[in-house]
């Protein structure tokens, strides 16, 4: 195994892949497939289609591997590659206009907060939100990319990427609120 940070070791892992190495796929697949997935089920919210998307986004990586540019850690240019699979499959659907309207909470389910563990809570709260939403938080907060990543990531200016975390953030206070959640609760 290679010595070095993650984002070192995935570099290497993909180097190999473009050379048709299938252990350093697997290596590379086993590597970064918890924080795809977890970034695909917070966007998705359907298992099943999180795993279709899963098996495209890394059958993509293994043909694509060659065209890796080097702009990105290989995490962030997988999760980009999962992103368009996954917002071309939602435009078949059209799901990702109005997610908030195909799933319902009722505001008084969350009444008793000592029920609910913090990440169970943050996570029925990011469900409420919109996509665009629920994504930019996803990005920024649980994958820890910074704004420039995200930026390159969607294809937006920087700015655009904090505007959307501001406001992002207060429609999380707001529904955490509906819910009866206040920040000494957190």
């Amino acid at each position: 195994m290679f010595k070095g940070s993650s984002a070192d070791i995935d570099l290497r892992l993909l180097k190999l892949v473009r050379k048709g190495d299938e252990n350093a796929f697997r290596q590379l697949y086993e590597s970064t497939y918890g924080r795809v997935a977890l970034y695909l089920r917070r966007l998705v919210a359907d298992e099943h289609t999180v795993e279709n998307i899963l098996a495209e986004t890394y059958v993509a990586v293994w043909k694509g591997a060659a065209g890796f540019q080097g702009k990105a850690q290989v995490t962030t240019w997988i999760i980009g590659i999962a992103r368009n699979i996954a917002m071309n499959e939602l435009r078949k659907f059209k799901h990702f206009e109005n997610l908030d309207d195909h799933f319902e909470i009722p505001d008084n389910s969350l009444a008793d907060v000592e029920l609910f563990d913090r990440p169970t809570l943050i996570q029925e709260a990011l469900l409420k939100l919109s996509a665009k939403h629920r994504e930019i938080l996803d990005l920024v907060f649980f994958h820890e990319m910074n704004y420039p990543e995200v930026s390159a990531l969607l294809d937006v200016p920087v700015s655009t990427v904090k505007t959307r975390v501001f406001y992002a953030k207060d429609a999380l206070k707001e529904v955490l609120g509906n819910m009866g959640v206040g920040k000494h609760d957190l």
